[in-house]
């Protein structure tokens, strides 16, 4: 009897820690900051090189992507493009039903 304990109790530990990691890592990466010299040498691993434009572009994507992170369970909510007008708007054609 105590061995079904210890193991309820080892699988709830080991569940609960994980999703605990996994939240701390998340928070954590969003929270980094990277200089230009970071960036820059991370897009020349990449093979890419960037100007100083470029850099600032890369640097305002990242800031707008951390501002709201990814749920922990299931999906964000998709922004309904095609919504009484019938048509795309990014594309101009007609809603397909």
């Amino acid at each position: 009897m105590i061995w079904i304990g210890l193991v309820i109790g080892l699988i709830v530990g080991l569940v609960g820690g994980f999703f605990l990691g996994v939240w701390v890592l998340r928070r954590s990466m969003t929270n980094m900051d990277m200089d230009d010299k970071d960036l820059a040498a991370m897009a020349k691993r990449m093979g890419v090189n960037l100007n100083p434009r470029q850099l600032q572009l890369v640097k305002q994507q990242m800031k707008k992507s951390n501002t709201n992170p990814p749920p922990l369970f299931g999906r964000r909510k998709k922004n309904n493009t095609t919504a009484k007008t019938g048509v795309n708007k990014s594309s101009g054609t007609p809603k397909k039903h």
